[in-house]
C-alpha cells in the first residue's frame, strides 16, 4: 500500500496558478504596449507566439510527467498545434513586408490568431488555457473597437480573468483532495 501511495500525484495547481499570472500579466503589458505604440503591437505579439508556445508545451509536459503519461504523440500534438501558429505568424510578416497590411492591424491578427490557439490548447490540453484564450481575444476587440476606455474596460476584465483562474485552480485542488481523502478512507 505505502509504495502505491507514492505514485499517486500531487496536484501541481501551483504551476498552473504560475502559467497563467505569467500568460495574463504578459497579456496585459501587450494591451499597454499596442496602445503606446501602435507599431509596437506587431514586435511584441510576435515575440508572445513562441512564449505561450514554450509556456503552454512546458505546463503539459509537467502536468504529464507527474501522472506519468508522457507520450511522444502528445508533444508532437502539441508542438504542431502552436507550430502552425508560427507558420501563420510568418505569413503575416510576409503581407506586412509586401506592404498589403500595416504594422499595427498585423499585431491585431497576431493577437486574435495567439488569442484562438491559446483558447484551442485549453480545449485540448488544459483548462487554464481557456480563460486566458478568452481574456486575449477580449483585448483583441478592445484594442480595435474601445481605444479610449480600453484600461478601464481591461483592467477590470484581466483581475477577473485572474480570479476566475485561480477559483477554477482552488476548486480543482479541493476536487482532488476530497478524491484522495475518500480513497484513503476506503482502505
Amino acid at each position: 500500500m505505502e509504495s502505491q501511495e507514492k505514485h499517486i500525484p500531487v496536484h501541481p495547481w501551483r504551476a498552473r496558478l504560475v502559467v497563467g499570472i505569467i500568460m495574463l500579466l504578459l497579456s496585459f503589458i501587450g494591451l499597454i504596449v499596442s496602445d503606446l505604440f501602435k507599431g509596437g503591437a506587431w514586435t511584441y505579439w510576435r515575440i508572445m507566439v513562441p512564449v505561450y508556445a514554450a509556456l503552454s508545451i512546458w505546463l503539459s509536459w509537467y502536468l504529464r510527467k507527474k501522472t506519468k503519461k508522457v507520450s511522444a504523440i502528445r508533444i508532437w500534438h502539441e508542438l504542431l498545434h502552436w507550430a502552425v501558429l508560427v507558420v501563420a505568424v510568418y505569413l503575416v510578416s510576409m503581407f506586412v513586408s509586401m506592404g498589403i497590411i500595416g504594422r499595427f492591424e498585423a499585431g491585431l491578427e497576431v493577437l486574435i490568431m495567439l488569442a484562438l490557439t491559446t483558447f484551442l490548447a485549453g480545449v485540448y490540453h488544459d483548462m487554464i488555457f481557456l480563460i486566458i484564450g478568452v481574456l486575449l481575444g477580449c483585448f483583441t476587440a478592445g484594442a480595435a473597437f474601445f481605444t479610449e476606455y480600453l484600461y478601464t474596460i481591461m483592467l477590470p476584465l484581466t483581475i477577473v480573468a485572474a480570479l476566475l483562474m485561480v477559483w477554477l485552480i482552488h476548486h480543482h485542488h479541493k476536487n482532488i483532495q476530497k478524491e484522495k481523502h475518500a480513497e484513503d478512507s476506503e482502505s
